[in-house]
């Protein structure tokens, strides 16, 4: 699988057009930088139908090796990324999830409000992170030491060690 990734973003009031997004483009530009071929996604409402047909479309159909989604994480009641996503996953990455939550902390004390969460279906890394630029960046310094092994490994390619 080469190294294709999707940024999608999960915002029912940047869908409506009552807000800009903020966050989609910092990590167009990170993964950019860290040697992906990157595709913009879009924005779609934080909808639960709406996110699992992006996640369907991209990880089934499109074999996107990384799909990252920004927004739709937090804990307002219509932030329902993560439930959305849970359901679709083959398997889940809970120490990557713990390194973007423990270098986030050092950013602000607010990093354990949100509920990210990272997996993979069918050989795509699933990566959804809060809407804040800020968690955005911190989150691409976290996994540029590691994002080009886990994309191998997830793929079910070798990577010597």
């Amino acid at each position: 699988m080469p190294r294709t990734a999707t940024v999608v973003t999960v915002s029912t009031g940047i869908a409506n057009g009552d807000r800009q997004d903020a966050s989609g483009g910092i990590l167009r530009e990170g993964l950019a930088a860290l040697g992906l071929e990157v595709a913009d996604g879009g924005v779609i409402p934080d909808q639960r139908l709406a996110i699992q047909q992006a996640i369907i479309r991209l990880a089934d159909f499109d074999q996107r090796a990384l799909i990252v989604l920004t927004g739709g994480t937090g804990p307002t009641p219509d932030d329902v990324t993560t439930q959305a996503i849970l359901p679709l996953l083959d398997r889940r990455y809970h120490g990557i999830e713990n390194a973007l939550f423990d270098d986030a902390r050092g950013s602000t004390p607010r990093a354990p409000m949100t509920r990210l969460l990272v997996g993979a279906r069918r050989g795509s890394v699933i990566i959804a992170l809060p809407g804040s630029p800020g968690a955005c960046r911190d989150a691409l310094r976290t996994l540029s030491g590691f994002l080009s092994h886990l994309l191998t490994l997830s793929a079910g390619m070798v990577d010597p060690h």
